[in-house]
């Protein structure tokens, strides 16, 4: 976010100092001038690249660097006029190694989304980070996250042959990618490396070429986590930058500054890290080709550091999860045997194409890069702790591949909006999201296809409806979302929303059906599931919720974890004291 971060002068003084001898770059066109982008102060995670994926009422641990007497901390995310704050319910100062740790509690319902992440602090201590933590209602038995790899971001020219910061082949490219993303609304994004083309170029001559990708990211509208490769890290002998400026410009944007001297708490030089979803654990690691020879002794030639692999068998060990997949950029020295660790799947690319069987375990597979027109990328499927590669695709040189149109505009002044969805690939995308924009305060939302998941009523000028849709394969199909739009009354007032309880989808259901409800204001609810003969099983909401639509989840078994039967059941939305019920069936 701009504003929200930047080196003092004090440490970018140091950095420069430490990086070699200065020098004098060309003062920079007027025509080149863009904005610095989001560089690193307090948070060091969550953040755009590596993001929290959280569920309402879960503990979220938030690291910081700041000066160990802090006191006053507070947390809150934010997504546009959304404000959820964070019950800071613990902060731990580590000397060992050299940040904070705070524990911060959600809220137990909150818009479902992906939100930027502001901390606070005594004596002036402020940063967001964006896209960094998202909302879920519920961690997945059966998804599917996409694997990119190599757009070599602003263009995969070089400096040296004359290109230029404005030429967008590379950003035109990943954009498209980025749109069939958002469509298909995976999990998460794995991008292992590449980003951009040549990592000097963020200062000299103000290409800003950390700056212009870190904003694209921001496009995603899915968590993605980032690793590094040779062209974020190596350094280019023909770029006028010093030896180390490119390893220093990532730390500033998407890495950590305490890996130039690291304490005895974490020693390692390189930026590694994991993360689970479910059963199945996550592993990040840095990758390069040290071009510009930079802390030869420490970094070598090519990674992997010895420092690396001793991590990544502790990370590995210490994992109890079912399945394990490693993300990285290449392995340059041949030093990981995916059967000796344990890993199930590795994901990686630098050399361009695809590589590596989708049908034998272990997997090892590189994706297609994203440059040069190619935007390519891979779905992964998981099935309970199944992981099944699918074959590389391409969001197309037109970029329709998969693409969405409204009709009329969805700029939430129409009543009635239809959406087509067209999809070119032979993969199935069940949990497609689409968000209508329609007129503020409007009722009794009629959808011809899809579940309205949640409404979030907090922009000013529409109400936004996020409606899941299954994309089948090699298809196009159209969905319309119509509303009645409030109507004035004597006086000028909006007539009284009512609480509503729409019917759940699917229906009859096995194994699990989606119920959204309305509710009028903020007030405290409750949603229950009974038996035919009334008797009380489940308690799916018992809370204070704000007005709007929400959606809750039934899986068939009561509040003991038994599974129910085949049968009718009833659900009972009870509010301030009105009550809504609805006949529900489930088969076996």
């Amino acid at each position: 976010m701009p504003g929200s971060r930047r080196l003092d002068l004090a440490v970018a003084a140091a950095l420069a100092l430490a990086a070699g001898p200065a020098f004098a770059p060309p003062a920079p066109a007027a025509e080149r001038s863009f904005p610095l982008g989001d560089t690193l102060t307090v948070i060091r995670r969550p953040l755009l690249n590596i993001p929290a994926i959280v569920q309402p009422g879960d503990t979220l641990r938030i690291h910081c660097a700041a000066d160990p007497g802090t006191t006053g901390w507070q947390a809150e995310l934010r997504f546009g006029a959304i404000l959820v704050p964070l019950d800071v319910i613990d902060a731990a100062y580590d000397a060992s190694t050299l940040w904070w740790t705070l524990a911060v509690r959600l809220p137990g319902a909150c818009l479902h989304e992906l939100y930027d992440l502001r901390v606070a602090a005594s004596g002036g201590v402020e940063d967001v980070t964006a896209n960094a933590v998202r909302v879920i209602p519920g961690f997945r038995e059966d998804f599917y996250f996409v694997h990119v790899t190599d757009p070599h971001l602003p263009d995969p020219h070089f400096s040296s042959d004359g290109a230029q910061p404005e030429d967008s082949a590379a950003m035109d490219d990943l954009r498209e990618v980025i749109e069939d993303i958002n469509l298909m609304n995976p999990e998460f994004v794995l991008l292992t490396g590449d980003l951009v083309n040549e990592g000097e170029l963020e200062d000299y001559m103000e290409w800003r070429a950390y700056s212009r990708s870190q904003r694209l990211l921001t496009e995603l509208e899915v968590p993605v986590y980032l690793t590094s490769g040779n062209h974020d890290l190596g350094g280019w002998d023909a770029t006028p930058p010093p030896d180390g400026t490119a390893r220093r410009d990532w730390w500033r944007f998407f890495g950590w500054p305490r890996l130039d001297a690291p304490p005895p708490g974490a020693p390692w030089y390189t930026q590694n890290y994991s993360f689970d979803y479910g059963p199945v654990h996550f592993t990040g690691l840095e990758a390069y080709d040290n071009y510009d020879g930079w802390r030869y002794g420490i970094y070598g030639g090519e990674s992997f550091t010895a420092g690396q692999m001793d991590w990544l068998a502790g990370d590995l060990a210490g994992s109890a999860a079912a399945a394990k997949v490693l993300f990285h950029h290449y392995d340059f020295k041949d030093q990981l045997d995916l059967d000796i660790l344990g890993v199930d799947l590795a994901l990686w690319g630098h050399i361009h194409h695809d590589e590596g069987s989708i049908y034998d375990h272990p997997f090892d597979l590189s994706t297609n890069n994203v440059c040069w027109g190619e935007r390519a990328y891979r779905v992964i499927r998981v099935s309970g702790t199944t992981l099944i590669p699918q074959a590389t695709v391409s969001a197309g040189a037109d970029g329709n591949a998969m693409r969405l149109q409204f009709s009329p505009p969805n700029d939430g002044t129409n009543a009635t909006v239809m959406a087509l969805v067209a999809n070119e690939h032979d993969l199935r995308f069940e949990h497609g999201l689409v968000k209508f924009n329609m007129p503020k305060g409007g009722t009794d939302p009629q959808l011809s296809e899809g579940t309205i998941l949640q409404v979030d009523t907090s922009p000013a000028g529409w109400d936004v409806y996020y409606v899941e849709v299954d994309i089948a394969p090699e298809s196009w199909g159209t969905i319309t979302l119509t509303v009645t739009e409030p109507t004035a009354v004597p006086g000028g007032e909006a007539p009284a929303l009512v609480m509503k309880l729409p019917p759940n989808h699917p229906n009859p259901f096995n194994p699990a059906t989606t119920m959204p409800f309305f509710l009028p204001r903020a007030q405290h609810a409750r949603l229950r599931i009974f038996d035919a003969a009334g008797r009380p099983l489940a308690v799916l909401v018992d809370g204070a919720l704000e007005a709007g639509w929400h959606r809750a989840e039934w899986r068939g078994r009561d509040d003991r974890g038994r599974e129910m039967p085949a049968g009718v059941y009833l659900v009972r939305l009870e509010a301030g004291g009105e009550a809504r019920t609805r006949r529900i069936a489930m088969i076996r």
